[in-house]
């Protein structure tokens, strides 16, 4: 099996209340490929400007297995996003977004990257770029999309045939409620599901996730942490660590097991991302770490 992801990569300028960072490596392909390396490198689809320096494509190069998807346009800046956090982490304020490059993204898959027992993962992006791409990787085992407020708001018709398209979703719990107009993730979730659809995974932040699968319901805390740096890309972090459980052991059915064990994974995969900015929370850890933390979780939501 091999991972694919198609997703953006960008700068981001980062306030919280315990410092600030400016024009670091972001954006939600990178926060997915530097969780899922961890356990099984992605090839890469993205698409940078010429402010895209031989550092962050070491960096890239260093969390993939191929970069061969990924565009450059040397006339054109990368995908650009400044936000601050509220002192509990709650209200996140976005101070500006420019999308540069990715205004025109136009992705083309290499022929390479199709193979009929990929997943691939769609991370937030317009929906008409998302079924652009599962019409040429419609073979791939898997099929896994992200989104956002924006596009549900405005893309409803065409994200709604793009769902049709999918395997799974992976969205948070604002989202799972825009999209059906439920207060409930029980409901909300029953809402979502459709012949397809095998996994609809709800992120709810601090109070952990729910996966629901047609017979099935999971519902896992955050791992506790005494202190939180940043929040930027823990959803991506999640996405990565979960996708990359079901790559490197090759699952074969997301069934209530296979998709607890990849849950537990990538909620620990994701309490690293938020202990520092960026990427480097991900990128101090060690196999140690990991195994750690993941026996201290499972200990702690065990029944006895």
């Amino acid at each position: 099996m091999s991972i694919v992801a198609v997703g953006v990569l960008a700068f981001d300028s980062i306030k919280t209340k315990k410092g600030i960072r400016e024009k670091i490596l972001g954006g939600s392909l990178t926060h997915f490929a530097n969780a899922a390396s961890l356990l099984s490198k992605p090839r890469l689809i993205g698409i940078v400007g010429g402010d895209f320096l031989s550092e962050h494509w070491k960096a890239i190069e260093n969390m993939a297995s191929d970069i061969s998807g990924i565009v450059s346009l040397n006339d054109e800046k990368c995908f650009f996003w400044e936000g601050c956090y509220s002192d509990d982490f709650e209200v996140r304020q976005t101070i500006r977004t420019e999308l540069n490059v990715f205004e025109k993204f136009n992705p083309r898959v290499p022929e390479h990257y199709k193979e009929k027992d990929s997943i691939l993962f769609l991370a937030n992006m317009d929906p008409s770029i998302q079924k652009q791409i599962l019409i040429e990787c419609k073979d791939s085992k898997w099929k896994i999309l992200d989104t956002m407020n924006y596009w549900i708001s405005n893309s409803r018709e065409k994200l709604n045939e793009v769902f049709g398209l999918v395997d799974g979703i992976i969205i948070n719990e604002e989202e799972a409620f825009l999209l059906t107009g439920e207060k409930n993730v029980l409901l909300a979730s029953e809402r979502l599901f459709s012949p397809n659809l095998k996994l609809i995974i709800v992120k709810r932040g601090a109070n952990g996730m729910m996966a629901f699968g047609k017979d099935f319901c999971i519902s896992l805390p955050a791992f506790p942490l005494r202190e939180v740096v940043d929040p930027t890309g823990a959803g991506d972090s999640f996405a990565g660590g979960f996708v990359s459980y079901l790559d490197f052991y090759k699952i074969k059915q997301l069934n209530r097991r296979n998709v607890k064990r990849a849950a537990i994974y990538a909620t620990v995969v994701a309490s690293f991302c938020v202990e520092d900015f960026g990427l480097d929370g991900i990128r101090a850890v060690t196999t140690r770490d990991i195994e750690k933390r993941l026996k201290s979780f499972r200990e702690m939501i065990m029944v006895e």
